[in-house]
């Protein structure tokens, strides 16, 4: 608004600048003009007093000198003929020399000079127009209709010569030169609604639109503006419901108020600034709010991630110092119930070498064998404990994963089968080899293949499948039993966890582990009622 006012009032002093030239050019003009004219009302004068003017003389006079009439009025304002012109030299010097000797001009003195359509005239104090013209040519009024013209007493009659200017002539003359052309050029501005010039009595002289020309205002503010001789700058509100900024200026020239400038500026470049600048405003409070909001769920995220890895990692600390210590209570439990087993293994074989009861001898051997399958198991958990305790001695080789995938299937194919169970392999021939340890990682497979194959007592799909992608090999097998529920899945790593009724908990941990010792993962993926997906990647350079 700031900007809008600092342009306003420039634009005032400009326009107020170049409207006191057009005004001084178009007095000007108007003087030139008014002499002119006088110059052909004296002549004609001349012309008369010497008889050489008839009526056909003043149409070619006024035709050439480009005026609108000629009109010759007696003190009554009745039009006054004149005599015809002389025939002779002879009779033309007789009728001067008459008009000399004959003629009082004391009788009918001139009035002198009238003149009348001067827009631009700043009359002397007191001067009022048409003062010195006699009562009977005031109320004739002879001069309305006229746009420009003047008259004067003559010395030939006892009358006046009235000179009428050309109405179309001075009208494109001042068009040409004059304020209302500097004015609509102004209008065309885009940021300007409107210029308008005022004369003392607040009437339009010169306006951007043409159709408001000699309109009337009556506003009061206009005429305080006028006598307080101050600028006034305000904000209107146009009847299409626009506003504007509007400023008044009087104008002045020495010392004299010519009248009154109005310039009404469009404020819709400072209402689209606003509304930019708002609409900026609350964008970049928008992006810098949402800036804000993603940078702290970034903290928070990096944070919760930060701490998903610390606690995992604190599992995996937690989880390899049970190992640990189970190790150790593993080797020493192995070790104290290992040569006990092997006693008792020992004493059941002699019985059964060497000892033959009498009766009841098939019921003995059943007994025997039953003690010795007890015997055994028992023996299997210990080696169990000892894998889990002691360190894994790989052997790496080249392996090829699809040979490896056929022999896990081959060797569980027969009891899969008697349950009713499918097992299909899907590995590319092309695949390229691991360098694992063949026995360990058999064991593995074997150990989850034969827990799908417990998982499903009603038959069903054991999947094996392999692939290789991103610089690591990927071993999947699913299985379409009862699946495992949601609340123990993540403890099924864990040693001696179990829900089978003979199970020691030891088997996934130990695959586990052999995996790790490979520099890979074992992964586990179940939905209860639809199988479960066990996922093994190792990479294949190390």
């Amino acid at each position: 608004m700031r900007q809008t006012e600092a342009k306003g009032r420039a634009l005032a002093q400009a326009i107020e600048s170049g409207a006191k030239n057009a005004i001084l050019g178009n007095s000007l003009l108007e003087e030139q003009i008014g002499q002119r004219l006088l110059d052909n009302a004296r002549l004609i004068d001349q012309l008369l007093l010497a008889g050489a003017v008839d009526r056909e003389v003043l149409k070619q006079i006024s035709a050439m000198n480009r005026l609108q009439k000629i009109e010759l009025l007696n003190a009554q304002g009745q039009p006054w003929e004149p005599r015809p012109p002389p025939k002779t030299p002879q009779e033309m010097h007789a009728r001067m020399l008459a008009a000399r000797g004959e003629e009082n001009f004391s009788a009918h003195p001139p009035f002198g000079m009238f003149m009348w359509g001067r827009r631009w005239h700043l009359p002397a104090r007191g001067e009022q127009a048409g003062d010195d013209l006699p009562p009977r040519l005031k109320e004739k009024k002879f001069w309305e209709g006229s746009v420009f013209g003047v008259a004067v007493g003559a010395r030939s009659f006892p009358g006046v010569i009235a000179v009428h200017a050309d109405a179309a002539y001075i009208l494109n003359f001042k068009n040409e030169i004059g304020v209302q052309r500097q004015i609509e050029e102004l209008g065309r501005q885009s940021d300007i609604d409107y210029v308008a010039l005022l004369d003392n009595d607040l009437k339009v002289v010169a306006h951007t639109d043409p159709a408001l020309l000699n309109r009337q205002e009556t506003e009061p503010l206009l005429s305080k503006v006028r006598s307080d001789g101050g600028d006034l700058g305000r904000i209107v509100a146009r009847e299409d419901g626009k506003r504007e900024y509007e400023i008044v200026r009087p104008i002045r020239l020495n010392a004299s108020t010519l009248g009154l400038l109005k310039i009404g500026l469009s404020l819709e470049p400072v209402d689209l600034a606003w509304r930019n600048s708002l609409r900026s405003t609350l964008i970049l409070s928008l992006a810098v709010l949402a800036v804000g909001i993603l940078g702290m769920t970034v903290i928070f995220y990096n944070q919760h991630s930060h701490m998903e890895q610390v606690k995992t990692l604190e599992a995996e600390v937690a989880r390899r110092e049970r190992l640990s210590a189970l190790g150790d209570l593993a080797a020493t439990v192995a070790h104290e119930v290992r040569n006990p087993l092997n006693a008792v293994s020992m004493g059941l074989q002699r019985l059964k070498g060497e000892f033959h009861p009498t009766e009841d001898e098939e019921e003995y051997a059943h007994f025997i064998e039953l003690m010795r399958g007890e015997v055994a198991r028992l023996n299997s958990i210990v080696e169990e404990f000892l894998s889990l305790a002691r360190p894994l001695e790989l052997k790496p080789e080249e392996v090829r994963v699809e040979e490896l995938l056929q022999e896990t299937a081959a060797l569980t194919r027969s009891d899969a089968a008697s349950r009713k169970i499918e097992i299909a392999v899907a590995a590319a021939s092309d695949l390229p080899a691991a360098r694992v340890d063949r026995n360990y990682f058999k064991q593995v497979l074997l150990n989850l293949v034969l827990n799908g194959v417990q998982a499903m007592p009603d038959g069903g799909k054991i999947a094996l499948e392999a692939k290789a992608a991103g610089g690591n090999l990927t071993i999947a097998v699913t299985d379409t039993g009862a699946g495992i529920p949601k609340e123990i899945l993540p403890r099924i790593f864990e040693p001696y966890f179990t829900t089978k009724t003979r199970g020691s908990g030891l088997g996934l941990a130990i695959a586990r582990r052999i995996v790790e010792a490979h520099g890979g993962k074992l992964t586990a993926e179940s939905e209860a009622g639809r199988g479960s997906r066990f996922e093994i990647a190792v990479p294949l350079a190390r």
